[in-house]
């Protein structure tokens, strides 16, 4: 697929698959580099800066649910934001003049991983523009029964979702039953590690339990064009303009309107994790593995 069927079907469905964006020498550096970090996790009892666990961690059998800002930890993920396989058509879709806003690795233990419910990335991350959008490089090979991440084609077409609870504030999690939304045509975004996928920041999204043998590690890239301000942290100014990746710096703001819910009051902070464990309606977590 060339990159203007590529821009046709993200801007039709809210996303678009890149079969064999990464060589496998980049995979295997990607996946080494990888493994290194996560070694560090081995006897630590508490999360910190860099990992969050999951509930059956310990310092012995270490089990990582998600390396934090990776790209302050190694500058190999930095450098992938601006790999031409999936740079280019980051720009076309969102500006020329881009910033890494964020970055994660969402680890997936071999039958220990943990599942994300539907949600979408605007929930969380509203900006004064929507010039923003998200890769998902897979470091491993991705299947349904690792915990492949599910989209809703055609749903950034539509509204922005509550993931508040009345009680509990903002869970991070939209409730399909209350909200009558049916995921049945939902896709699977499986591939070789490797692959890369991008979805819209309204394209609804998650991702079931790791129910195999092998484990399932996405790295996600978080894009947003450099006059899209964030609306829900306070930035400092050096480190901010330290993640551009083309364009200078500037304090120019551009501003649409968009309907926008700031994602509080948080009980969980920043984590998605944490925040979804208080939502009261499961889907991944009642669902039976394909």
């Amino acid at each position: 697929m060339n990159i203007d069927a590529m821009l046709r079907q993200y801007q039709a469905e809210g996303y678009v698959l890149i079969p064999g964006a990464l060589n496998a020498e980049e995979v295997r550096a990607l996946q080494a580099t990888t493994d290194r970090i996560a070694a560090q996790a081995h006897g630590l009892a508490e999360e910190g800066p860099i990992f969050d666990f999951e509930a059956a961690h310990t310092p012995q059998a270490p089990l990582v649910q998600r390396i934090k800002k990776p790209h302050r930890v190694d500058p190999l993920y930095f450098s992938l934001a601006r790999h031409p396989a999936i740079f280019e058509l980051v720009q076309r879709l969102c500006g020329q003049n881009m910033r890494l806003s964020h970055s994660k690795i969402n680890m997936k233990a071999a039958r220990a991983g943990s599942s994300l419910e539907w949600h979408q990335d605007w929930a969380f991350a509203p900006h004064s523009n929507m010039s923003t959008c998200v890769a998902s490089v897979m470091i491993d090979d991705v299947t349904v029964e690792n915990g492949a991440m599910q989209v809703l084609p055609g749903s950034h077409l539509g509204p922005l979702l509550e993931h508040h609870d009345p009680q509990l504030g903002f869970v991070g999690a939209v409730d399909l039953a209350a909200q009558q939304v049916d995921v049945s045509n939902a896709v699977s975004l499986v591939g070789r590690a490797g692959t890369v996928s991008l979805h819209h920041p309204m394209t609804l999204h998650g991702s079931g339990p790791n129910h195999s043998g092998q484990q399932r590690r996405i790295l996600f890239l978080e894009y947003a064009a450099s006059d899209a301000y964030p609306l829900f942290y306070d930035v400092d100014w050096d480190e901010y303009n330290s993640r551009l990746l083309t364009g200078p710096a500037t304090s120019a703001v551009r501003t649409e309107s968009n309907v926008i819910k700031l994602p509080f009051p948080s009980r969980a902070g920043s984590s998605i994790y944490k925040a979804q464990a208080h939502a009261r309606a499961r889907y991944f977590d009642k669902a039976t593995p394909a």
